[in-house]
């Protein structure tokens, strides 16, 4: 199990020796990211709840989803022909110490894209509070997380984003 920024994590193979406490550059959507294995060696049975928990969370709603948890609540599947799981990504190899240090930069560039986006979103006098945002270890990728009491029209937002950070916008 890998985890980033804000206690968000993932479980991936590895083909190559990890520790845990070791830093690891992982496949990621459409990229790399770099992430600290957390856990190792977890047990089939773990490892099939955990996928099957993430899956069901990506679908549900915000505000009744639970994802930190660990756990949706319901059973491993029982057959080993279920193909709607999702499989594990890999882990590509342990990160430098180069790239290691560069979480800092990284960081600081996340805050002022959460400032930015913060004070468009504000401007836009769009009903939502935006709290987070990561960028992707590649930067092909950054997310805003926000709270919103509703459903929010924000393609306006993004567009504008992506005019000042050319790159792919995930809210």
């Amino acid at each position: 199990m890998v985890e980033f920024k804000a206690g968000r994590s993932e479980i991936y193979y590895s083909t190559i020796p990890v520790e845990k406490e070791d830093w690891v550059i992982v496949e990621a959507d459409r990229g790399r990211d770099l992430g600290k294995v957390v856990a190792k060696d977890l047990p089939a049975d773990q490892v099939a709840l955990l996928l099957q928990s993430t899956q069901s969370g990506m679908w549900e709603d915000p505000a009744t989803n639970n994802s930190n948890s660990g756990t949706s609540g319901s059973s491993p599947p029982t057959t080993p022909s279920t193909t709607s799981m999702p499989s594990p990504k890999r882990i590509c190899r342990l990160a430098t110490t180069a790239e290691i240090t560069l979480l800092v930069t990284k960081r600081q560039d996340e805050q002022k894209a959460l400032l930015i986006c913060q004070t468009k979103s504000k401007q836009k006098k769009l009903l939502m509070d935006i709290v987070d945002a990561e960028y992707q270890w590649d930067r092909r990728k950054l997310t805003f997380y926000f709270v919103a009491e509703r459903r929010v029209d924000f393609r306006e937002l993004v567009r504008d984003l992506f005019k000042i950070y050319k790159t792919r916008i995930w809210m």
